[in-house]
């Protein structure tokens, strides 16, 4: 093991790269999402800029499952952290009730904004409604 670590600099080195490869594979994803949501959206004339921050109150995550479902669902009004989690968890309720697995997705990766969830988990639970 001490042989394939040159250095403890070459060894920083790898871990930088590392590191630059996965934050521009979340860029991709991030965008790539970002883009297919408001593909979707514009039938509602919603717009998501931010796909972390305007998911989180819910709103935009109904309105997302009811174009490609059809469904009408019910929402929280208010716009305290009460009614966000509220909103997020009809959204998931709503999955696992059409079957789509949402094991994956956790109702604080969507609410709460500095934890990050792998993009290609939450895309794949939507994409099987499309």
């Amino acid at each position: 093991m001490l042989e394939l670590l040159r250095s403890d600099g070459e060894f920083r080195a790898h871990l930088v790269m590392l590191m630059c490869c996965l934050d521009e594979r979340d860029r991709v994803q991030k965008k790539t999402f970002t883009k297919w949501i408001n593909q979707h959206l514009l039938k509602v004339r919603k717009h998501v800029n931010d796909l972390y921050e305007d998911l989180r109150d819910g709103h935009n995550l109904i309105s997302l499952l009811e174009v490609l479902s059809g469904d009408t669902l019910p929402r929280e009004k208010g716009r305290m952290r009460f009614h966000r989690l509220q909103n997020v968890q009809i959204a998931l309720d709503y999955l696992k009730r059409r079957q789509v697995r949402t094991n994956a997705v956790r109702i604080k990766f969507i609410t709460v904004s500095p934890v990050r969830q792998p993009m290609s988990d939450v895309f794949f639970t939507f994409f099987t409604l499309d």
